[in-house]
């Protein structure tokens, strides 16, 4: 079994710039190299894909520090399409497998409600919206509305 620790997972420097989501859309969850992964998730990057592609073909994911797990969710994501036990599994998988703090939901701003749509179902499951000087530095408070959950 897994035991995370600090030490484990020694984080490369996350590049800084990241590009739209939209030229990172694509229809398979998987981790693209916009962020580097931590060394101990490394050896299990199918086996998150295969979690997060669960929950929704179209989701990607990424780490933006040793600590926080990024879910980057279409702004369309229809809320009735997706599982509930699913999303609840991996939210626990994220917590007990991979030991991260939070894990945080990512939208591209333009043609974002926040208050409808997946946006409002997640604050109905404990996430919570993540104030614009508490993003984490790849991502851009004025393109991206980032919702938090702590595990």
């Amino acid at each position: 079994s897994f035991s995370p620790s600090t030490t484990c997972c020694p984080i490369s420097p996350v590049i800084s710039v990241v590009p739209a989501l939209s030229s990172l859309n694509t229809t398979v969850a998987r981790s693209d190299g916009v962020f580097d992964v931590p060394s101990c998730i490394a050896n299990r990057t199918d086996d998150v894909t295969s979690r997060v592609c669960a929950v929704a073909k179209d989701w990607r994911w990424a780490m933006v520090d040793s600590k926080s797990f990024a879910i980057i969710i279409p702004v369309e994501q229809d809320p009735k399409s997706i599982s509930r036990e699913r999303f609840v599994s991996l939210l626990e998988y994220c917590e007990e497998e991979l030991g991260v703090d939070r894990v945080l939901a990512v939208f591209e701003r333009p043609g974002l409600s926040m208050s409808e749509g997946f946006p409002r179902t997640l604050r109905y499951v404990g996430f919570r919206v993540l104030p614009p000087d508490s993003v984490p530095a790849p991502l851009s408070s004025d393109k991206f509305f980032v919702m938090s959950y702590a595990v």
